[in-house]
């Protein structure tokens, strides 16, 4: 058997590079070939037909786009290009979560605007001060690993944020110590999960940006909530970030490609094999 794994031709270096390198390692551990393509070398055309040479694509990227156009020619995609885009914008995410009724932030998604015309009128922020109040959190609709999340202490800051024409969502902010839980699925099935801490002084808990992760052991309910995200976003493999609102575990978000270098420096368990073993038994 051999794979083909695609990741973003334009992110290179760092931490960009890691998962590539696991999942190679975790292939030749397996016994089974996976190529390293990016997605500026993928067949681009809409009307393409041509196949690629592969058992399967192990979809690394949110070029949902390119994703579609694998799964057109017929080639299995992992995660599914509908998955990549629920969970690569914020709002579709937790209108997944809400249909499926599983149990999230408190949200509002701002209107759509246009470039080059932006918000001409913030009287829709009203419904956030009236549900949420202050501090309520303001995050981009496209963004990862923290980045494009903020704190609104009023509404001078609330409306600072929404200087341009990009989508965002408002949430509300919840008290939990700057800390939250990461919890991986692959297919079904939690096989890991972490407390993360934030650093002194920033509420958002991601490692990447300065949060210290510990191993962590799931709770049923935990787990339960961690699978019933992951059905509704379709994944097959994700990463679910919980943290506790009113007392009860609520999903922050879902990542359909969460970073698993951090993940296995903490608790040992590389799931690259899991991963490829259960596309593997999908096949």
């Amino acid at each position: 058997m051999r794979g083909t794994m695609v990741v973003n031709g334009f992110l290179r270096g760092g931490k960009f590079g890691e998962p590539a390198e696991m999942m190679s390692a975790a292939a030749d551990r397996l016994g089974i070939g996976l190529d390293i393509v990016t997605n500026d070398r993928l067949p681009l055309m809409v009307d393409t037909s041509e196949r690629m040479e592969t058992d399967f694509v192990l979809f690394w990227d949110k070029d949902v786009r390119a994703a579609m156009l694998l799964e057109r020619t017929g080639s299995p995609v992992f995660n599914s290009s509908e998955c990549i885009r629920i969970c690569d914008d914020k709002s579709l995410t937790h209108i997944a979560l809400s249909k499926n009724n599983v149990p999230s932030i408190p949200t509002m998604i701002s209107p759509m605007t246009f470039d080059g015309i932006g918000y001409t009128d913030l009287s829709f922020l009203d419904g956030a001060e009236d549900s949420f109040g202050y501090p309520m959190v303001v995050k981009d609709c496209f963004g990862s690993v923290g980045q494009q999340v903020h704190l609104a202490h009023d509404r001078k800051e609330l409306e600072s944020l929404f200087c341009d024409a990009r989508p965002r969502i408002v949430q509300r902010y919840v008290e939990c110590g700057s800390s939250d839980l990461r919890l991986e699925v692959i297919g079904g099935e939690v096989v890991a999960s972490v407390s993360r801490k934030g650093r002194d002084g920033d509420f958002r808990a991601n490692t990447t940006i300065g949060g210290v992760m510990s191993i962590h052991q799931p709770s049923e309910d935990e787990e339960e909530l961690a699978l019933k995200a992951s059905e509704a976003v379709g994944a097959d493999f994700c990463g679910v970030d919980i943290l506790y609102m009113d007392g009860e575990p609520v999903v922050c978000e879902v990542n359909s490609n969460a970073h698993m270098k951090n993940l296995r420096n903490c608790t040992g368990i590389d799931v690259s094999d899991m991963i490829l073993e259960h596309i593997i038994g999908r096949l």
